[in-house]
């Protein structure tokens, strides 16, 4: 099972990387007829990478923060939960203590 989150995360990573370069490429390269890229055409590439590591950072903290949300919200929902059912079993407890004390 860790083997396949491994490559999860590894396909994952390269989709998101391709998606990256060919973006940049496209938005960037402006000519082909160049062994090297012009000095523009690499000062937009740096650019438009350290703009999407960013963003992608950007949203993995949202995302983070959302999860944490979500999870206390959980948390809290099921101890009231618990706490709610806790006193009724304990009044049964009494209840049946009562009960076979008065046989």
């Amino acid at each position: 099972m860790d083997e396949e989150v491994q490559m999860k995360n590894i396909k994952e990573f390269l989709q998101n990387y391709n998606k990256i370069t060919d973006e940049c490429f496209s938005q960037c390269v402006f000519t082909l007829s160049h062994s090297r890229l012009t000095e523009d055409e690499a000062l937009c590439a740096s650019n438009c990478v350290q703009k999407a590591k960013f963003v992608d950072q950007k949203c993995m903290q949202a995302f983070i923060e959302h999860q944490q949300q979500s999870m206390q919200k959980f948390m809290e929902e099921a101890n009231q939960k618990q706490a709610t059912q806790e006193p009724a079993a304990d009044s049964n407890t009494v209840e049946t203590k009562i009960n076979t004390e008065m046989v």
